[in-house]
């Protein structure tokens, strides 16, 4: 059975001055449920706070709910747990109670609450992807999720796409190869393909940008260009071809006549696109060679 907080206290777990405290040994971190991704930047994260708590730095109280094994559950606070623990164990400090408060709230709550918190490190793409996908499977939609984080449903359906991505992209995000954004891109185009692609584009290198993956966009005078002799071509379309093309359903193999200056204006457009990319690929090779000129022994 577990127990309330008021039995808690009068059994001794926990202690009320000005406000309640739970012993450190009886704070626990429920499996599963916290969404931080063990690794570098955790530990140096925690090692931070640990040397802050140490030098006698105050942190907010953790939040928390009954263990119905005893103590209580983190709901928000885990990097502050650990650094309590290792602040005790790494520096001796007497960190025997520790201030909490009390979450109230289901589990689609407990993990909302994790995601919003406004202390400490803020969770990184890849964090929040897998918590929005967590709450995607009590059922929310994208909207629904939206709505309690604060994000549009468009933001939450981007990271939805990385939390389901293939392990290798997200491996590449992990590691900081990639960005977030980039990836989203990337597996929004090419699937399951994605992140044999970037590592392709990376070609070795421990860090890519978005124009290694995607490719450098087109300059704005070639866009502008492009986009007035595209509207050309649909303006100059006659009304009998006009009818035919967007009229009923017309036969695949049907066929039009169009004046020879609007088509013209089409084929100019795609000729303005290939050369603004050989330019772009003949500065790129240029590049590369004053690169390996300065790499040559003297």
């Amino acid at each position: 059975m577990t127990l309330t907080f008021k039995q808690m206290i009068q059994s001794g777990d926990i202690k009320r001055a000005d406000a309640m405290k739970a012993r450190l040994e009886e704070i626990h971190e429920e499996p599963g449920f916290n969404l931080r991704i063990e690794g570098e930047d955790l530990e140096a994260s925690i090692e931070a706070l640990t040397d802050y708590i140490v030098a006698g730095g105050i942190v907010p109280p953790l939040e928390v709910r009954p263990r119905s094994a005893g103590g209580v559950w983190i709901v928000d606070g885990h990097r502050r747990t650990r650094a309590f623990r290792r602040a005790v164990e790494k520096h001796g400090a007497p960190i025997e109670w520790v201030s909490i408060t009390a979450f109230t709230g289901n589990d689609v709550d407990r993990v909302t609450r994790i995601m919003t918190s406004a202390e400490g490190r803020s969770l990184s793409p890849l964090e929040t992807a897998d918590g929005y996908k967590r709450l995607a499977s009590f059922g929310l939609s994208p909207e629904d999720i939206g709505k309690r984080v604060g994000k549009t449903r468009p933001h939450v359906e981007a990271l939805l796409l990385l939390a389901n991505a293939n392990f290798d992209v997200r491996d590449l995000v992990r590691a900081g190869t990639v960005a977030a954004s980039t990836a989203i891109d990337m597996v929004r185009k090419h699937g399951e393909e994605a992140g044999a692609i970037i590592v392709a584009k990376a070609n070795g290198r421990t860090k890519v940008s978005a124009t290694d993956v995607k490719g450098k966009p087109l300059p704005r005078k070639v866009v502008d260009d492009v986009v007035g002799r595209v509207e050309a071509f649909a303006d100059g379309i006659p009304k009998h071809a006009r009818a035919l093309i967007y009229g009923g359903s017309p036969a695949e193999d049907a066929t039009v006549e169009l004046p020879v200056s609007i088509v013209r204006s089409l084929v100019e457009a795609h000729t303005s696109i290939a050369d603004a990319r050989d330019k772009a690929e003949q500065k790129a090779r240029e590049k590369a060679a004053r690169a390996a000129q300065t790499e040559l022994p003297a």
